[in-house]
């Protein structure tokens, strides 16, 4: 089906009723005679019929525009919503309290029955890098989002690949990818009104503003998933220092006084310092490496800097992800990795130089 013209609230209603020909090549006899029916719910139903005949799917839109009408308030007045009427030509999934747009339901998206490590993991990338957006449009409609963010120089690979994969395991969703060369950012975007509402009201995680946002319960009674949300949060918000420790600084209290308890209660090792609106995490490699191992981090922006140093024994600075990944295929060698480390350096120490 063709998409609907952006600006079709600007339309007179005469322009609109035209969109059905103009735009879907329907035909003239047979949309006269749906519009000929005069029990308005039954005229509702051809239309909407003619359209999942046609083209497999039905918008709620179009589905006025054929019947006559100029709004789809008339389908609220006639059905009670517009999925009661598609419940007519379609069998929705078994959604218990999740609330699934037409959208989600047209790619087949799925939630999680119960909680995992893979979920526990991907809420951990939510808490460090991700949010939730519902925004209002014109004519009582809204639409979702959740957006990851992250650094488009070092974590092109982890979104694209990895946090890709993990969205469509858990979802079945697949991702936009939005690259901001000019800020250095990669935002990776995922439209789902049933995500986003199974992230806010069963995980509790915060629509806006993350400073309230907390692990979720479901979560915190479960070491292992404790452990995969935790490294979720390093892989995004922390940093490997050139001693192979893990350093990082959480913006949100009690996020950090629940990581703090976690490493206690796993016998990891870390310096935690606290303050008014803040916490940061220094973690020493003997632990940083526990956690690289078992507790399993994913991003290669981390781990190539561990593998750069176990098989050449040295820490290269001033590298990107891509430059190590080269390095450890083989595509270049030591020296020429430590000669644009060593350039790069020098133009960040004296950038006009």
């Amino acid at each position: 089906m063709r998409k609907i013209p952006k600006r079709w609230r600007e339309l007179p209603i005469k322009s609109r009723l035209e969109i059905p020909v103009k735009y879907f090549n329907i035909d003239e006899k047979t949309l006269d005679k749906i519009r000929k029916i005069s029990d308005s719910k039954k005229r509702l139903i051809e239309a909407a019929r003619i359209q999942f005949e046609l083209f497999g799917d039905i918008h709620s839109y179009l589905t006025t525009w054929i019947a006559g009408y100029g709004s789809d308030v008339v389908i609220r007045n006639n059905f009670g919503s517009t999925k009661a009427l598609l419940e007519l030509f379609m069998k929705l999934p078994n959604t218990e309290n999740q609330n699934f747009s037409w959208a989600d339901i047209k790619r087949n998206i799925k939630i999680p029955k119960e909680m995992d490590e893979n979920l526990a993991k991907e809420t951990g990338l939510h808490i460090g890098d991700g949010n939730l957006y519902i925004t209002n449009h014109e004519g009582n409609l809204h639409s979702y989002r959740y957006c990851i963010s992250g650094d488009l120089t070092d974590e092109l690979i982890f979104h694209t690949e990895y946090i890709a994969n993990l969205m469509k395991k858990l979802y079945n969703i697949n991702g936009t990818f939005v690259q901001r060369i000019d800020k250095n950012s990669i935002d990776s975007k995922y439209h789902s009104k049933a995500i986003v509402q199974f992230k806010n009201e069963t995980l509790k995680l915060p629509i806006g503003s993350k400073k309230d946002i907390k692990i979720p319960n479901l979560i915190l009674k479960n070491n292992d998933f404790m452990k995969k949300c935790i490294s979720g949060i390093i892989d995004t918000d922390f940093n490997i220092t050139s001693s192979l420790a893990i350093s990082g600084k959480i913006n949100n209290l009690f996020v950090a006084k629940e990581m703090h308890l976690i490493f206690n209660k796993n016998n990891i090792d870390h310096v935690y310092r606290l303050y008014d609106k803040y916490a940061r995490f220094y973690i020493p490699k003997k632990g940083a490496k526990n956690i690289l191992t078992d507790w399993k981090l994913d991003n290669p922006k981390h781990i190539s800097k561990f593998l750069v140093f176990e098989e050449f024994k040295k820490f290269i600075p001033f590298t990107t992800t891509t430059e190590r990944l080269a390095l450890l295929d083989g595509k270049i060698d030591i020296n020429e990795l430590e000669k644009i480390s060593e350039k790069r350096k020098i133009n960040l120490s004296h950038p006009n130089f």
